[in-house]
């Protein structure tokens, strides 16, 4: 009966309108509307003669515009507006002891050839360029030490380039010891050096991968694309993170031992929120168990502040418990209007409005696009590209939108200081949107740490030995500290340094210390020239 109530809707399409609109979003519509709202409208159909004009369309409803109900409709407000925009990540959590049979069944369910791991690259820098030419030329001898010593430190994450190298060091360029390691450098600078395979990452098609992107394989994986993450996101493939949780795991194994000892069947979707002694737990900062809380001393802090009594919160601590939140001060203007329990008296009403979820306080990448499609005009997909560009940091694509933000806000009433403001707090948030991604030196080049730490394998890494010299070391141990708050620290030459209060640098006179204990003792700290 509803089938056929959808199909006598059909039957009313105005065939030039069909020809506007956007399939995917209408057929969307067409299997979402109710039963009763499909009769609604064929009974206004059936009786369209004794309309006088056309209806209006709060909704933006498709359907009442391809049948000539109304006439209005906003195609910036539907899906057309996000046609060829970025297709979202696909994150899921699983237990961590199901997770190959949940990719084996993938693959049973759409087929090998439409399910592929994700490839990582690594790259040639002119630190692990060196050391790869010299191993192979004479055997890690010649002048290496010497070309080492060229090589500036990293700035803020970044390795110098070639160029930048031959500005301070001319003699690389020039004098004829160096001459074929210059020229062969020249060629392989940023040439791909070596590759792995995402740790959660998949790609799952309705077609053919190898249609729009080379395959390999090797023995860890049937199916591996040659294109990184980045690059199978841009030819429209949709992206999957199958993410390994231990602690699903562990509320599976329990549930088992309460049948198996009790014969009391649980299940936990339907455990109801609210619990009294739960949250009297929690919040007195016991959370052993809680995930992504019990490693954090940050989370504990956050707790006691804030005094949590539902699950919308603890999704709000687990976001504001990142790295920046406590340097931009979003924790404490969460727990600050909580306790107030209204907005502060100069945030502006249309802005209140879009933060009001989050005792108006920006948590959340979405109030990012709310923000700029309801205050500064933006369709959904600059706003989607926005929040894309803060998260991954691409300055050239901000600074592109900034111009047009400030003048949006302008025509929504907003005072153009408080525009540029809210655009630099926009920046900000994204030094805290960053978490795995953040890029380590290792001999194979930079490596994102998420990237790091789930390999099987494990590369040398740029460290320090007692003597302050940089060496290349291999990881033994890796250890879960939890998310911890990020600090900018300035030396005295005006070089900054970010990193967490407990993060160690060598001093002047050759121990290691905390960088926090040194700020509060005013200790000089060794720094390389």
């Amino acid at each position: 009966m509803e089938l056929k109530l959808k199909e006598n809707i059909n039957n009313y399409y105005i065939p030039e309108r069909v020809s506007e609109v956007d399939k995917d979003f209408l057929t969307f519509e067409e299997d979402m509307i109710s039963t009763s709202d499909v009769q609604m409208i064929l009974d206004i159909l059936s009786n369209k003669t004794h309309l006088v004009g056309k209806l209006p369309n709060p909704h933006n409803s498709i359907l009442l515009y391809l049948t000539g109900i109304t006439n209005t409709f906003d195609k910036t407000k539907a899906r057309s507006d996000t046609i060829d925009g970025s297709p979202p990540d696909v994150d899921v959590d699983l237990a961590a002891l199901e997770r190959d049979k949940v990719i084996q069944w993938i693959v049973n369910h759409w087929g090998r050839e439409q399910v592929a791991n994700i490839i990582t690259h690594g790259t040639f820098k002119p630190k692990s360029l060196a050391r790869a030419y010299y191993r192979v030329t004479e055997g890690d001898g010649g002048d290496l030490a010497k070309i080492l010593k060229m090589i500036p430190p990293a700035k803020y994450g970044k390795e110098a380039t070639l160029e930048e190298i031959v500005e301070l060091h001319p003699e690389l360029s020039e004098e004829e010891c160096y001459t074929e390691f210059y020229t062969a450098a020249q060629k392989l600078e940023n040439m791909i050096s070596n590759f792995g395979i995402h740790a959660g990452g998949l790609i799952i098609s309705d077609f053919p991968i190898s249609d729009v992107v080379p395959i390999w394989k090797n023995s860890k994986a049937d199916a591996i694309t040659q294109y990184d993450k980045n690059e199978t996101e841009e030819l429209g493939l949709l992206k999957f993170d199958l993410l390994s949780i231990d602690t699903l795991s562990i509320i599976k194994d329990t549930l088992g031992l309460i049948k198996r000892d009790l014969d009391i069947d649980i299940e936990p979707y339907t455990i109801p929120d609210g619990d009294t002694k739960a949250y009297k737990m929690m919040n007195a900062g016991l959370l052993t168990g809680v995930f992504q809380m019990e490693t954090s001393g940050n989370a504990k802090r956050l707790f006691e502040g804030i005094q949590p009594q539902s699950i919308k919160e603890l999704s709000d601590i687990s976001a504001l418990n990142r790295p920046g939140p406590a340097q931009a001060g979003l924790d404490r203007t969460y727990m600050d209007n909580k306790k107030r329990g209204s907005p502060p008296s100069d945030l502006p009403e249309p802005v209140a409005e879009i933060l009001k979820g989050t005792y108006w306080t920006l948590v959340y990448q979405e109030q990012i696009m709310n923000l700029c499609s309801k205050l500064a005009g933006f369709t959904l997909q600059e706003s989607d590209d926005i929040r894309r560009a803060l998260g991954k940091k691409k300055k050239e694509i901000l600074d592109s939108y900034e111009k047009q933000f400030v003048e949006g806000c302008k025509e929504t009433g907003l005072e153009e200081l408080y525009a540029k403001n809210l655009w630099e707090e926009l920046l900000g948030f994204a030094d805290y949107c960053l978490a795995g991604d953040t890029q380590v030196q290792t001999s194979e080049g930079y490596v994102a740490i998420e990237d790091l730490i789930n390999r099987n394998d494990s590369p040398t890494v740029l460290s320090v030995d007692n003597e302050g010299n940089l060496i290349y070391q291999d990881i033994v141990q890796k250890h879960n500290n939890g998310i911890m708050g990020l600090y900018e620290y300035t030396l005295e030459d005006n070089t900054r340094v970010k990193c967490t209060k407990n993060h160690k640098f060598m001093t002047a006179t050759g121990s290691m210390i905390e960088i926090d204990s040194a700020y509060r003792s005013e200790v000089d700290l060794l720094i390389k020239e």
